[in-house]
């Protein structure tokens, strides 16, 4: 039984990892003879640090017609004079409302100060590629759709970070990026939301996911709910990810932004993902077993070389992160177990100096 699930698990992961060209075909549309005002919104609260190489990279994209708003969240440090310094326009935000979280206020008051036919939220801890921004309009604009995000790329600079593939792989396995998204089952992410102003006002914007713990998930949930055309850009073999990423520089705060993270994704995916993740478990594992089998052990060793060639298109991973992944199982589980019990508790939230109360699904 432990190795038909493991079997059943490896399936379903090299399934959930691969491309499909139905939902991954990207529309053939000609440049267009005036690009739309993109408005690039960013929140920053005491992200000093970060900024100068984001906004270096926004100033180097070769899309002709763009602003950059920086809305100083009521930062500590210096964010607000180095988003100035670096040529950002600065929106110095308000005192954050009740049952509002600090991201969402912080894109709620870009959007309202932006004049962008088309809004940008991005995070300070990316780095954009100088095509992306017209790869990306492109797309929105060639395929319909209300919002489009992004897969990132991880630049994983130290070597914990570095054998964390495996763990970035089934937060997509999870969340089936390659397939056609629906309503608890699509993959966003806040570092890269690019969607029309009209979409933005429909959904309700910021607000209408004012006090969950995340913004991504629910509002592309939302979108679909409301069936409004929804994608994930369709990066093609060898081409550059749209943005780069390192979202934390320490195995501790990698643990505690994770488990921010898993806690929201429980109440915005559905339940059927906990049983897979199941599957997930038993290929990593050989279905559990104590006493290896030929059968066993080539299901691990099938599993280890999936994550190996997938995590190569993900991030800067190493080749041992596969090797070691029911080391990188653990992990998750951890993560996952932390999250859940906060969830069950209702503990509050707590990041960047604010703690926050628990929200309820937006759709």
């Amino acid at each position: 039984m432990g190795t038909a699930l493991a079997l059943l698990g490896l399936l379903l992961l090299a399934y959930r990892l691969t491309p499909r060209a139905a939902a991954w075909r990207r529309p053939v549309v000609t440049e267009p003879k005036k690009w739309p005002l993109v408005s690039i919104i960013v929140p920053a609260r005491d992200e000093a640090a970060n900024l100068p190489r984001l906004l270096g990279s926004l100033r180097s994209l070769d899309y002709p017609h763009t602003e950059i708003l920086v809305v100083d969240d009521c930062s500590t440090d210096d964010t607000a004079s180095v988003a100035e310094r670096e040529g950002a326009r600065l929106i110095r935000g308000r005192a954050l409302p009740e049952k509002w979280r600090g991201k969402q206020w912080a894109c709620w008051q870009g959007a309202y100060h932006a004049r962008g036919d088309l809004f940008l939220f991005t995070d300070a801890d990316t780095n954009h590629e100088p095509d992306s921004l017209k790869r990306a309009v492109q797309d929105l604009v060639g395929s319909g759709s209300a919002m489009l995000s992004a897969l990132p790329f991880h630049e994983a600079k130290d070597l914990w970070e570095r054998l964390l593939g495996p763990f970035h792989l089934l937060l997509l396995a999870m969340t089936a990026p390659f397939g056609r998204p629906r309503e608890g089952r699509v993959f966003a992410i806040g570092q890269y939301l690019l969607m029309t102003r009209q979409a933005y006002r429909s959904l309700g914007g910021h607000s209408a996911v004012r006090n969950h713990a995340v913004e991504d998930l629910p509002l592309a949930n939302l979108c679909l709910f409301q069936k409004q055309p929804y994608r994930l850009y369709p990066a093609q073999a060898g081409e550059a990810p749209l943005f780069r990423v390192r979202m934390y520089t320490s195995f501790g705060d990698f643990l505690a932004g994770w488990r921010r993270n898993f806690r929201a994704g429980f109440t915005e995916t559905t339940p059927i993902a906990g049983l897979e993740m199941v599957l997930f478990a038993a290929a990593i594992t050989g279905g559990g077993h104590f006493t290896a089998t030929w059968m066993t052990a080539l299901v691990m060793l099938a599993t280890m070389v999936v994550f190996a060639l997938r995590q190569r298109a993900s991030g800067n991973f190493h080749v041992a992160g596969a090797v070691l992944a029911p080391l990188v199982l653990v992990v998750f589980c951890y993560v996952s177990i932390l999250a859940f019990f906060d969830l069950v508790f209702r503990r509050k939230l707590a990041w960047k100096g604010r703690a926050y109360a628990v929200a309820a699904r937006s759709v």
